[in-house]
């Protein structure tokens, strides 16, 4: 089941970092990770492209100092881990249940960690649980969608000779769903027509208001760009609503309702799954927004 949990963090003495920290928060993951199971951490670590969770940038009120942010001793900070398998959530929670209080590192910063949140009671929250039979259930038919970009999104692509690849800060509705399609498929029991929807995307959807910029991200040894902001797209609407049927199973031929329920769908999963490049770093958390 997709599960997001908010950790909160207290720097017990002032720290100075860089704003950049997505880099350590995957490590302070895997480390917190391989305090419950090391064999689970290492699985993770060197599994496939498709990783079963994502990271959020550091949170939290600092003073910019040059490139360094300073976050004074007990400022309240936090990271948002997501996991799209529940059993890697309970190996994750287990490392605080073994250990009272335990500490995280990011870089050169140590923060104290003081609670572990998993369940929303508000729409703005950022933690949360649901099931995928929950999402699918849920799956609305709205023709208009409105998702928002938190932290630097983009997509990788090869260089003009074919070369190497190189990222792609720029709006992609294919990409958003392809991105979201591969993780779906990848952790959900129910499969999705990865090709069908896509060409339904690709052919009847059009963006109809950004509110985006480019943000830099820099991860030590290399420096990464992409785009923040909001997003408004719809998809035509030349076909009747009437007579809606259920989601179908993999092959069979969707109607255009089935489609935009599809849509809708992984709009939604885009809260766990985030979009794009390095979402195991602080990239691509993304939030569907009310229409």
């Amino acid at each position: 089941m997709p599960i997001s949990a908010v950790i909160h963090l207290i720097p017990p003495e002032d720290v100075t970092l860089r704003p950049t920290m997505g880099h350590h928060a995957h490590a302070a993951f895997l480390s917190l990770l391989r305090a419950s199971n090391p064999e689970k951490a290492e699985a993770v670590h060197a599994g496939s492209s498709q990783k079963p969770f994502t990271v959020s940038p550091l949170i939290g009120k600092g003073e910019r100092h040059g490139n360094f942010l300073r976050i004074r001793a007990g400022t309240e900070c936090w990271l948002r881990f997501t996991f799209l398998d529940d059993v890697l959530f309970a190996h994750f929670g287990n490392a605080f249940l073994t250990q009272r209080l335990p500490s995280i590192r990011l870089g050169g910063a140590i923060f104290q960690l003081s609670r572990l949140v998993a369940s929303g009671t508000e729409a703005k929250d950022w933690s949360g649980n649901t099931t995928y039979e929950e999402l699918v259930e849920d799956a609305g038919r709205d023709t208009r969608i409105r998702v928002r970009f938190y932290s630097p999104t983009a997509f990788r692509g090869l260089s003009p000779r074919g070369q190497k690849t190189r990222n792609q800060p720029h709006i992609d509705l294919v990409r958003f769903y392809q991105s979201w399609i591969n993780k779906w498929n990848a952790f959900s029991p129910m499969q999705i027509d990865k090709h069908s929807l896509l060409d339904f995307i690709r052919n009847h959807s059009l963006a109809t208001r950004l509110e985006i910029k480019t943000q830099m991200l820099d991860f030590g040894r290399h420096k990464a760009i992409g785009f923040v902001g909001g997003c408004t797209y719809e998809f035509g609407a030349d076909w009747d609503g009437e007579g809606v049927a259920p989601m179908t199973a993999v092959g069979s031929k969707l109607s255009p309702v089935e489609l935009v329920r599809l849509a809708n769908l992984l709009a939604d999963f885009a809260f766990y799954c985030g979009t794009g490049y390095k979402t195991t770093m602080g990239m691509g958390q993304t939030r569907r927004q009310g229409t």
